[in-house]
């Protein structure tokens, strides 16, 4: 029994757009500053993208003042330094729920931001600041491999993190390669300085 031809090009027809959702998804996917991976925090001099959909009046660029803060129509003054954009975008969101739209769609996204760089001394390939992707987080292994890994001189037990504020750690090369679990890694921060002690012969 042949299927009615209302049916064959309903079948057809949820194909193609099975198959554009998902080309559109991947497309989306490999945007780099797509906030959904982003985990880096907005802070002062940083440029956002705001878009809110079907709202031309409300999308816009905004620069973070010294202050961390940025103005927005209807919600004057927002604090968004330390937040991620999609902590922002939730914010602007139910903001615009309060007696302007109903059903705001928000996206916020970086468009420029101030780069953030750890620094590598000591027993390592190619010393030197290390620039942290918006994108993702670095951890120690990240790092040294950006730094063209030890030399031969260098202690693998001496792997020293320095951070502002907080005591000196010595680290591992062993413990930090053999480490997979992504809740236990070492990850850098902003400032870090990484030193790789010589080793004693």
């Amino acid at each position: 029994m042949n299927a009615h031809p209302f049916l064959r090009l309903s079948k057809a027809a949820l194909l193609t757009a099975v198959l554009w959702v998902s080309a559109t998804a991947q497309s989306t996917n490999s945007t780099p500053s797509q906030n959904s991976i982003t985990t880096r925090k907005i802070q002062a001099n940083d440029i956002i993208a705001i878009r809110v959909v079907g709202e031309t009046d409300l999308s816009m660029e905004r620069r973070i003042g010294q202050d961390g803060s940025i103005t927005y129509p209807y919600l004057e003054e927002l604090k968004v330094a330390g937040k991620t954009p999609t902590e922002v975008e939730r914010m602007i969101r139910d903001g615009l729920k309060e007696g302007v739209l109903v059903n705001p769609q928000v996206t916020v996204d970086f468009k420029e931001y101030v780069k953030e760089f750890v620094n590598v001394t000591g027993m390592v390939n190619n010393p030197g600041r290390i620039e942290l992707p918006v994108d993702r987080r670095l951890d120690l292994m990240d790092v040294l491999s950006l730094a063209k890994d030890l030399s031969p001189k260098a202690d693998k037990d001496m792997i020293i993190l320095t951070r502002q504020g907080q005591p000196s750690k010595p680290y591992k090369y062993k413990d930090l390669q053999n480490n997979t679990d992504p809740e236990k890694r070492i990850y850098v921060e902003p400032g870090d300085q990484i030193n790789v002690k010589e080793r004693i012969f």
